[in-house]
């Protein structure tokens, strides 16, 4: 159980002095667990004040401290574990990373959909609040949101998907796995951290990853050429443990469901933004060329890569990646 289910407890055990006692007290620490190093951009520029802005609302009731780096548990893949087993009351988690638990969120890794956080981030969210995604009986899904589409880094001109043919491409999972041997690549899974210099050790031709995530890790000093195709997204979640969610009140859950609308919408400008700026440092520099793909080759990628969507087709909700565009074309349409 979290730690505010466990404080509530506690309270009771004592009689109705402490609950009454504790309605005075401080306010009752929320534990936000996640693996980001505590000075990356995403924890001093995005969670924090996300959080800051939650805190000022709850009028005492609670108060959400984030252990970053590692703190409460640093393996990637059990983010969500550490939530359900009530180790830290809330986390960011990456479904991705447990399909099994998550299927309906593949969709959004697929190619040739969402051209950018802002408008992937509106789509996902909304098909959440809607019930497209599905409900999750081991925690409470507070927000939902995607990353930057990955796009291809590369040494040499990359100007089509024909280009592609023969080249070694990190990848990072089976979606985008199956997306390059669609284009007669050969996709390289390497870490992250490694993509850097795999390139300028000649074992990589390219990367397919995002702007944000490329500047992080250095891959433009190793790379000269940029082409901006949609190649999917990494889809995120923040995640409230249930019984933590259970004992908010009534006015504390509203604000929940408030600060989700409020991240959903800051995730978008978060990303965009650091995306934009990336970009147009490259485009400044004349070591770098971008090349953005046409309409007509972004239908091509998703006529190559048909295959990959009839099969996640089977494994999530009926219909769901046409409601998925259905989404793109109505933010599209608005815009």
């Amino acid at each position: 159980m979290g730690k505010f289910w466990n404080t509530t407890i506690a309270a009771m055990a004592l009689g109705t002095t402490a609950i009454v006692t504790a309605a005075h007290a401080d306010p009752i620490e929320l534990s936000f667990a996640t693996y980001i190093p505590a000075n990356s951009d995403f924890i001093t520029d995005d969670l924090i004040p996300w959080t800051e802005w939650i805190n000022e609302r709850a009028n005492g009731e609670f108060e959400i401290k984030v252990y970053a780096g590692g703190t409460l548990g640093r393996d990637p893949n059990q983010q969500g574990k550490l939530v359900q087993d009530g180790i830290a009351d809330m986390a960011a988690i990456v479904p991705g990373r447990s399909p099994g638990e998550y299927p309906n969120f593949a969709i959004f890794e697929l190619p040739g959909f969402a051209r950018t956080s802002a408008e992937g981030t509106q789509a996902a969210w909304e098909m959440y609040k809607e019930g497209d995604l599905g409900e999750y009986e081991s925690l409470h899904i507070v927000s939902v949101w995607l990353g930057e589409p990955s796009i291809v880094f590369s040494t040499n001109p990359i100007e089509s998907l024909e280009d592609l043919a023969g080249k070694r491409v990190r990848v990072a999972g089976a979606t985008q796995t199956d997306t390059l041997l669609a284009m007669d690549a050969i996709p390289q899974p390497v870490k992250t951290s490694e993509v850097a210099e795999a390139i300028s050790r000649g074992v990589l031709d390219a990367a397919l990853t995002d702007w944000v995530v490329a500047d992080t890790f250095r891959i433009p000093e190793v790379t000269a050429h940029a082409y901006n195709i949609p190649m999917g997204s990494l889809p995120f979640f923040i995640a409230m443990n249930n019984d933590t969610y259970a004992n908010l009140s009534p006015e504390g859950q509203a604000l929940l469901a408030e600060a989700g609308d409020e991240w959903a919408v800051r995730q978008g400008t978060f990303f965009g933004d650091q995306a934009v700026a990336v970009r147009a440092e490259l485009e400044a520099s004349d070591k770098h060329t971008v090349v953005d793909a046409t309409d007509e080759q972004i239908a091509q990628l998703r006529d190559l890569t048909q295959p990959i969507r009839d099969d996640v087709r089977t494994r999530v909700a009926p219909d769901l990646i046409e409601a998925y565009q259905a989404k793109l074309d109505a933010i599209a349409a608005a815009q």
